[in-house]
């Protein structure tokens, strides 16, 4: 999907003149041109089935005119641009950094936050690729490591742990990268980006597992392994997302992507599926020291309620 809104063609209608301007309202008017903003159009069959990820990447390729050094798009402009995961919808918004400025400022299509300049890496990682920054369609953008940053100080971390987990997971950053980023430059919301990094995993298998370690975290339950293998000699082996060894628990986060994403059932259908998951199940619960297998949907993991109270009835303590 990343590389399909990076081949959109966009029609800038400052490219035109009054004349042909005219005829390219008119085809607003009558549906076969959609505007991205003011003075950007797309062809409308090319927004079918775009996620708010997608939209908000089209924005930003659709703003690059504008933003150019010291300027860069930043933050959730930044993170679209380097394909991380979005748990929540993503903003309507661009986000871009100048170091001109001393406060926000804020308009209908973008926010304009100060900070450092963004090619100021030194140290142990300079000249390394996550730290430098990047560019779409020539405009500026913060490095990758730069946009996980500033994200961790900024954003919840319901959605900055998913897309810093995925980083590790994809070894394209390193935590230690991460660390020395936010030791290089002051920023407001500190020790908040101090626990959203320090929650990162590279053992995260998907976004909906990085938000249960976030919910683990906020109802207070023990430190849980994560990716354990229960093994059997000569009878196959499970991979569980989660395990509690002192209370005898399996945690599984299920997103209907396992049933339905043909990339994930590779061939199978989803009853086959299922089935699979059945039998998985059964071999994890014939292990001796397993008492209990707790399955979280992705609407369980939005309501931290319901997360502990699931815990709590399989034996693992909370607050």
């Amino acid at each position: 999907m990343h590389d399909r809104v990076l081949a959109i063609p966009l029609v800038r209608t400052g490219d035109h003149p009054s004349a042909e301007r005219r005829a390219l309202q008119r085809r607003v008017h009558r549906g076969s041109l959609a505007p991205v903003r003011p003075g950007v159009l797309v062809d409308p069959s090319h927004l079918q089935g775009l996620r708010s990820e997608d939209r908000l990447l089209l924005l930003v390729r659709a703003t690059t005119p504008s933003v150019e050094l010291p300027r860069a798009f930043s933050h959730s402009s930044a993170a679209a641009v380097h394909g991380l995961p979005f748990v929540a919808p993503a903003p309507t918004r661009v986000d871009v950094l100048d170091p001109r400025l001393t406060r926000p400022e804020t308009t209908a299509l973008g926010r304009v936050r100060p900070g450092p300049e963004i090619d100021d890496t030194h140290g142990r990682w300079a000249g390394t690729p996550p730290t430098l920054p990047t560019e779409i369609d020539g405009a500026p953008v913060t490095s990758l490591v730069r946009t996980l940053v500033d994200l961790s100080a900024t954003a919840p971390l319901d959605d900055v742990v998913p897309m810093i987990d995925q980083a590790l997971h994809d070894r394209r950053v390193l935590p230690e990268m991460l660390l020395d980023e936010l030791a290089a430059h002051e920023r407001k919301g500190y020790d908040k980006a101090g626990t959203a990094i320090g929650m990162g995993s590279a053992l995260s298998g998907s976004p909906a597992e990085s938000v249960c370690r976030v919910r683990f975290r906020q109802v207070g339950t023990p430190e849980p392994v994560q990716q354990h293998e229960f093994r059997r000699a000569g009878g196959g082996t499970a991979v569980v997302d989660f395990w509690f060894p002192d209370q005898g628990v399996v945690v599984e986060v299920d997103g209907r992507a396992k049933y339905e994403d043909p990339t994930m059932l590779d061939g199978r259908t989803t009853a086959d599926a299922h089935w699979q998951e059945k039998r998985r199940e059964d071999f994890v619960r014939s292990f001796p020291e397993v008492r209990f297998v707790v399955r979280l949907s992705w609407a369980d993991l939005m309501q931290p309620d319901r997360v502990r109270a699931a815990l709590r009835r399989a034996g693992v303590p909370c607050r």
